[in-house]
């Protein structure tokens, strides 16, 4: 590389030989005085309208799903590449098949090299097979490229923030491998007397002091100067609210089982899918929050096409560790719970406070189940319903 002092050698130089005309001494410096500036140039514009493209075959899956990944660099100007590195940054935790990775310590990521050179307005791509090892929300990204001009001289650099994202949802768990039956998994969910179904408005009515506040179709109040009251399709079907518990013992201080969370996050997943294919309209709560995200985890219940989506996407983006007690979120989202909901709580901490927590819902008239995934004691409440899942195995 030309440092300035050299150049600034050689500038002098030529000069000297001038003016004791050496015509050969100053020829050479001269020619090395046009390399160094035609290189400076080549290095400083070699990156210019480089452009980086990262694609995937499909950005959700399952885990152990495999994926296509498709790199794409395009040089959009005259001046070829006669060098280029690419350096592309990706999780650790996805597996590209039958491709080598260096490990970085920054953000516990690998690193994908590729080295290439470009015609002018070239293009060159690679596909790769991606692994998705488990469940979570990956980023792909950023992507370093390096070059320089054709005689090594000089370097250039540039940070590309193109970033990719993968969402893997959770794992799916067989029905008898929660301990529930592959027929009717949910039990009697059917509601003795006709409920007014909160997902359905089939018209407004004028306001009685009996309504809840809730039910006051604002719209409606506005366009008629009364106010006016929802009034809802009546239905036998029920509404299932999942409450998933992320906590694995009971004191925050003893720390977290990271295999547990996974296997609560996938019943969860399972129970929805579940409760939606009987055509119920099935809601998510955890005490946990989404990547990315500072509110809990909350979920209306739905039993639209997109709502498994919906669930799926929540439980793949959920963090491994709660924020607050099962039983405060209970208590916060009881009062949006319609009559006839039946509360089923997934998680493996049998403690005193959460036990009240779901004794105070079964109070409160709605149908309580607890599919508890602990390995002690079955637990036990007065008018709740407790289903032990089988115990996990490692390999299992």
């Amino acid at each position: 590389m030309f440092q300035r002092a050299t150049i600034a050698t050689l500038a002098f130089i030529l000069m000297l030989a001038v003016a004791l005309a050496q015509p050969g001494l100053a020829l050479l410096c001269a020619l090395l005085l046009i390399t160094a500036g035609m290189a400076r140039l080549w290095s400083r514009w070699s990156l210019l309208r480089v452009s980086y493209e990262r694609t995937l075959s499909q950005q959700r899956a399952f885990p152990d799903d495999e994926i296509e990944l498709t790199i794409r660099v395009t040089n959009r100007k005259l001046l070829p590449l006669a060098g280029l590195r690419i350096l592309d940054r990706m999780p650790s935790a996805i597996t590209l098949v039958h491709a080598t990775t260096t490990f970085s310590g920054a953000r516990q990521s690998q690193i994908l090299h590729r080295r290439t050179s470009l015609r002018w307005y070239e293009s060159v791509s690679w596909r790769y097979t991606l692994r998705c090892a488990q469940r979570g929300t990956y980023r792909l990204g950023p992507v370093q490229m390096l070059s320089g001009d054709p005689f090594g001289l000089y370097s250039s650099d540039a940070d590309h923030e193109v970033y990719t994202t993968l969402l893997v949802y959770p794992r799916l768990i067989g029905l008898p491998e929660l301990g529930l039956p592959t027929r009717n998994p949910l039990g009697d969910m059917r509601a003795g007397q006709l409920l007014r179904d909160p997902l359905r408005t089939v018209g407004v009515r004028d306001y009685a002091p009996s309504d809840p506040l809730k039910d006051v179709h604002w719209a409606a109040t506005a366009r008629t100067g009364n106010l006016q009251t929802r009034v809802y399709e009546p239905t036998t079907s029920q509404v299932l609210a999942i409450f998933l518990d992320l906590d694995t013992f009971e004191f925050y201080y003893e720390g977290i089982d990271p295999e547990l969370v996974e296997r609560m996050i996938s019943a969860a997943a399972t129970v929805a899918r579940a409760g939606l294919e009987a055509g119920h309209a099935v809601g998510l709560y955890a005490n946990g929050a989404p990547a990315e995200f500072e509110h809990l985890a909350r979920l209306p219940a739905g039993r639209s096409p997109a709502q498994l989506g919906q669930i799926m996407e929540t439980l793949a983006r959920l963090t491994a560790y709660s924020v607050t007690t099962i039983g405060r979120v209970l208590q916060l989202t009881t009062p949006n719970l319609h009559p006839g909901t039946t509360v089923m709580l997934i998680g493996s901490v049998n403690s005193q406070a959460t036990r009240a927590a779901l004794l105070r819902q079964r109070e409160l008239g709605y149908r309580v189940s607890w599919l508890y995934m602990g390995d002690g004691e079955t637990p036990h409440v007065p008018g709740v319903r407790v289903i032990c899942a089988h115990p996990h195995t490692p390999g299992g």
